[in-house]
């Protein structure tokens, strides 16, 4: 028995409409929409090339319905210019990988969320990102040498995607049926820096914006100015930000505060910094484009991976000499396909030592509450 809400996931998946799925396996747009309402069985020949037209093998179909995982902030971008066909294909993304996720985290014991939720109306977004840096085991004024790592710490479940998109960098989204869990779900090969901002708006979407009330452009304001202070407390960046503010200045703190040159000229003019005039931030960035910096930045950021995902791989699905991940092995299980499931986990972070990254260094370790990690339940 074919589940036609499982076609439609994979459909969706592959950012197919139901038309150009109809033309390459040679049916009509209403047998496929006919199929995903569960109206009408397809044949073992039409389900084979359905299987081959979106990668997914033909015990996918069969499954129950998917899991639990809300749109989020997603939500968000409906009201911007985004294709309905990208959202819908981003949003299949973190669903499979959700999906495959909370499978292997039912066989572990793993970390308990902890992110802090706030309600909207009362919240005050400095001391929401002041509380989550504590939640994170970060001391108040240190820069979070790998904000992903210490995200997992807390219990948020960051996911890597196999899939970019210029108009796309990440969502976020509170799912699961028993236990809701904190997700993130990255997209792309961006730089570090952008990479590290754009995490830590999508924590302040989890912290601050649990109901979608209101407009939009207002909570991705809200995440900004969450992530500012996330990454760059004020009271840090006026001892690191001093007079006269320099465009080499800003520069040398880049490595050290993860973030972009323009990221911290624009907290340096946040008005509760206010540490530049309006005369003086426009100076700024027309010395960026003059050096030609306002695309391509000098000094890069190391690019971060998540480690969760991976690492209960390669608790539950070891190779005999427990080097590797058994690819086949966990494709079988979770009724995907090898090359689909290697994609997946090579974007996530490997063993420490094995070219995974998954390195703290000394200075992060004296701001962190150590957090037992997933393991294997008895």
């Amino acid at each position: 028995m074919i589940n036609g809400s499982r076609v439609k996931q994979a459909r969706e998946f592959c950012g197919l409409t139901q038309s150009v799925l109809a033309d390459i396996v040679q049916v009509s747009q209403s047998t496929i929409a006919y199929i995903e309402m569960g109206r009408f069985e397809p044949s073992d020949e039409l389900l084979g090339k359905i299987a081959l037209a979106t990668g997914f093998p033909p015990p996918f179909f069969s499954q129950g319905n998917p899991p639990d995982f809300p749109e989020g902030s997603l939500l968000f971008r409906a009201r911007t210019s985004m294709p309905s066909t990208l959202r819908s294909q981003a949003f299949r993304y973190g669903e499979v990988l959700f999906e495959m996720a909370e499978r292997m985290a039912s066989k572990l014991r793993v970390i308990p969320p902890r992110l802090p939720q706030f309600a909207e109306e009362s919240v005050d977004i400095v001391t929401a990102a002041h509380f989550t840096r504590n939640v994170m085991g970060i001391s108040p004024g240190a820069p979070i040498t790998n904000l992903i790592h210490a995200a997992e710490r807390a219990g948020v479940l960051v996911l890597a995607a196999p899939f970019s998109h210029p108009e796309l960098d990440a969502y976020s989204a509170w799912a699961g049926t028993e236990t809701r869990r904190p997700v993130v779900v990255v997209f792309g090969n961006v730089s570090g820096d952008r990479l590290r901002y754009t995490i830590a708006h999508e924590l302040g979407h989890l912290v601050l914006h649990q109901a979608v009330r209101g407009q939009w452009h207002a909570f991705n304001t809200e995440a900004n100015r969450f992530a500012a202070e996330l990454l760059l407390p004020a009271e840090a960046m006026r001892e690191e930000l001093i007079s006269p503010i320099t465009l080499t200045g800003i520069a040398s703190l880049k490595l050290r505060w993860g973030v972009s040159i323009q990221a911290l000229i624009h907290r340096a003019h946040d008005d509760d910094l206010s540490l530049i005039t309006d005369r003086q931030y426009r100076y700024l960035f027309e010395q960026l484009s003059l050096k030609g910096w306002r695309k391509h930045e000098p000094i890069e950021v190391p690019v971060e991976k998540p480690r969760a995902v991976r690492k209960m791989a390669e608790l539950l699905f070891p190779t005999p000499d427990k080097k590797d991940i058994d690819y086949q092995k966990i494709a079988a299980e979770y009724c995907l396909s090898v090359v689909r499931v290697r994609q997946i986990l090579e974007r996530h972070a490997g063993r420490p030592g094995n070219g995974g990254g998954d390195v703290i260094s000394d200075s992060e370790r004296e701001h962190t509450v150590p957090l037992q990690f997933p393991r294997k339940l008895s």
